[in-house]
C-alpha cells in the first residue's frame, strides 16, 4: 500500500514538473500580475524609451546638415581693441536653403606679406570663451557667433604681424572660408571661443 503510494506521488510530481516546464517555454505571455512582477514591467518600458529616444536624437542629427564654409557668408560683426588686446565677434550667416548644424570651435588663419602664418588657435582663455561648447542649429538666413582675442603688439612671444586675410574653417570642416579683414596680430596669441547661436555682447 505505502509502494503504491509512493510510485502514484512519484508520478503524480514528475507529471506536474513536465507540465509546468513546457507552459512556461511555449505557452501563451501571461497577462497576470501573479506572473509578471511589477520591476519587470517597468523596466523594459524604460529601456524602449530611452532606445526610441537616443535614435530619435541621431536621427535629427544626422539629418541637418554640417554648417560648411561653402555654404557660409563670414563678416566681422565687431571689433574692439584695449592695453593691446584686441577681441573680434564673427558672424557666420547660413546662405543654404536648409538649416545646419555645428559644434566646437573655429579654425582660423591670417595672411601676411610672406603667405599665411599657419596659426594655431587656443581654444577659451578669456571669461566671454571659457564654457563648453553646445550644439547650434542654424536656420536659413541665419547666424551663428563665435569670438577670438589677439595681441596687437610686439611682445616677448614674438612681433606682431600685419595681415590682410582670414580664413575661417567651421568645426568639422577642412575648406575655410576666406575674406578681406587687416590688423597686426601676434601669431601665438589668437584665443577663439566656440560658435554660439546668439550674437555675443
Amino acid at each position: 500500500m505505502i509502494k503504491a503510494l509512493t510510485s502514484t506521488l512519484a508520478l503524480a510530481f514528475v507529471v506536474a514538473g513536465c507540465g509546468g516546464g513546457g507552459a512556461q517555454e511555449a505557452g501563451p505571455v501571461p497577462t497576470g500580475t501573479a506572473s509578471r512582477p511589477p520591476t519587470s514591467t517597468g523596466q523594459p518600458t524604460e529601456a524602449t524609451t530611452t532606445a526610441t529616444t537616443t535614435s530619435t536624437s541621431t536621427t535629427s542629427t544626422t539629418t541637418i546638415a554640417l554648417c560648411a564654409d561653402q555654404t557660409a557668408a563670414v563678416a566681422v560683426a565687431s571689433r574692439e581693441g584695449a592695453a593691446g588686446t584686441i577681441r573680434t565677434v564673427w558672424r557666420v550667416r547660413n546662405t543654404a536653403q536648409k538649416p545646419c548644424r555645428s559644434f566646437g570651435y573655429p579654425g582660423m588663419d591670417f595672411r601676411a606679406s610672406s603667405g599665411w602664418l599657419n596659426v594655431h588657435v587656443h581654444r577659451g582663455g578669456f571669461s566671454d570663451i571659457n564654457e563648453p561648447p553646445a550644439r547650434v542649429v542654424v536656420l536659413p538666413g541665419h547666424s551663428l557667433y563665435f569670438v577670438s582675442y589677439w595681441n596687437d603688439v610686439t611682445t616677448s612671444a614674438g612681433p606682431c604681424r600685419e595681415f590682410d586675410r582670414v580664413k575661417v574653417t567651421l568645426p568639422n570642416n577642412f575648406v575655410p572660408a576666406k575674406l578681406a579683414s587687416s590688423g597686426c596680430l601676434n601669431p601665438r596669441s589668437v584665443d577663439v571661443g566656440p560658435v554660439v547661436k546668439s550674437r555675443p555682447s
